[in-house]
């Protein structure tokens, strides 16, 4: 596969502009066709007819949760990276690419947390598995699988060349400088009426964003000294990880108040497990509920959205009215500047760059925008052609290695791109359904 992409180089010759910016990647927007051999009742999805299993899936899950993200956001982005992981590994291995256990253990050695003193510690190894629950046959195998994926990884980039022209084409529009005129149209909310209707129709159409979540703790307490204490445990825990504690008849189930227990159950991070408090065990199961806040207390919030809603759909008019008539009305001169330095000057909102290149590229005399501020919208009018009085060494050098950083994410995506349009992947749609993915 390799050796096709070596030669059908203009497979993967996507523009550096598309990736300047940013890189996305999307290739898990739509499956491929099919499947070699569906998902079993253990697998969560199958690539080219290689299983992903529930145990890996829970496990990146439950990393992604610690991480921050909502249950459903890391079911959903764990799904796209062991797909992407066996992606990668299927055509590793097909390529033939091989790992050393010399090389395993090196890397392994390297991780800062099993060093101590700046020498690998055993001792820190195996407490950090047990700490993890992974045997070392597992981690070492995911370990291999990097190093893998990084081998693919390394080839399929390569080392891009950028030309002269390139950087100094990028050059200019980075550091490059033009005289600019520009009128900013403030939104005024101030003379702007909400009505009622206008109030109860934002609130219905977006409860959602008014929602407050409660989490509700139920738990059973299991004398130590019960005969059948480690039986009831094993039950009990089974209908919480089912999330029908409320079944469990033998002995009463209480919603928990107990601040200490809510703090260790909190640490733990998981929605239902068990514990041990002295003479008891206790098995819980964690819930969230989500309730929507009365339309009273929030209806200054909605107010004030609406109100500027409303403001900025009336200051866009007056920009968009201004564009056709081809005038500025009193604008503001720059001296000679660069893109970046007046967007800030202005400021616009330009998270990935968009705005900027659009300015320093724009043609001389036509004003372009609008463009949202903070205080509402600009148009813009470039009133002479870029110019850059020096190319410095040290900033071309820099724009060179920027682009073929650039230029590699650009391979690697495209050879993502390739891989997902050949494979076979089959996503286990019943094991989702169930647990509302």
């Amino acid at each position: 596969m390799l050796a096709n992409i070596r030669k059908n180089k203009k497979l993967f010759s996507i523009p550096i502009w598309i990736v300047a910016g940013s890189f996305v990647l999307t290739i898990f927007l739509v499956w491929g066709r099919g499947s070699v051999s569906g998902p079993g009742i253990n697998d969560v999805a199958t690539v080219n007819g290689k299983p992903i299993q529930v145990t890996d899936f829970y496990r990146t899950v439950d990393s992604l949760t610690s991480s921050g993200l909502s249950k459903k956001q890391a079911e959903s982005e764990a799904l796209k990276r062991l797909l992407l992981r066996t992606l990668l590994l299927d055509a590793a291995e097909k390529e033939g690419f091989k790992v050393s256990d010399w090389a395993i253990a090196q890397r392994i050695a390297s991780f800062p947390v099993f060093q101590k003193n700046g020498t690998f510690s055993k001792k820190l190894y195996k407490s950090w598995l047990k700490q993890n629950r992974l045997n070392p046959e597992t981690f070492e195998k995911e370990v291999k699988n990097d190093l893998l994926i990084e081998k693919l990884q390394t080839i399929v980039e390569s080392t891009p060349y950028v030309t002269d022209k390139e950087a100094k084409l990028f050059y200019k529009t980075a550091f490059g400088k033009r005289k600019y005129e520009y009128q900013i149209f403030k939104t005024d909310t101030n003379s702007v009426k909400i009505n009622r209707k206008e109030i109860n129709e934002f609130y219905n159409k977006n409860k959602g964003m008014f929602m407050e979540n409660k989490e509700e703790i139920k738990v059973v307490e299991i004398p130590k000294d019960r005969k059948d204490g480690k039986d009831l445990v094993k039950k009990a825990y089974k209908l919480a990880k089912e999330k029908k504690l409320a079944e469990f008849k033998e002995l009463p189930v209480k919603t928990l108040k107990d601040s200490t227990l809510l703090k260790e159950i909190e640490k733990n991070n998981e929605e239902a497990g068990y514990m041990e408090e002295g003479n008891t065990y206790i098995v819980y199961s964690r819930k969230k509920r989500s309730k929507t806040i009365p339309l009273k207390k929030v209806e200054k919030e909605i107010v004030e959205i609406l109100k500027e809603e409303k403001g900025n759909e009336i200051t866009l008019k007056k920009a968009e009215e201004a564009i056709k008539s081809g005038k500025l009305t009193k604008p503001k001169i720059t001296k000679e500047t660069s893109g970046s330095t007046l967007v800030k000057e202005i400021g616009l909102m330009d998270l990935n760059g968009a705005i900027t290149t659009q300015i320093v590229k724009a043609p001389t005399n036509k004003i372009i925008g609008p463009f949202k501020a903070t205080n509402g919208y600009v148009l813009i009018k470039p009133l002479n052609e870029i110019k850059v009085e020096k190319y410095e060494e040290d900033k071309i050098k820099t724009v060179k290695e920027f682009l073929a950083a650039e230029k590699k994410k650009a391979s690697f995506q495209s050879y993502v791109q390739f891989l997902q349009n050949k494979a076979k992947i089959q996503v286990n749609q019943k094991f989702f359904q169930e647990n509302k993915l």
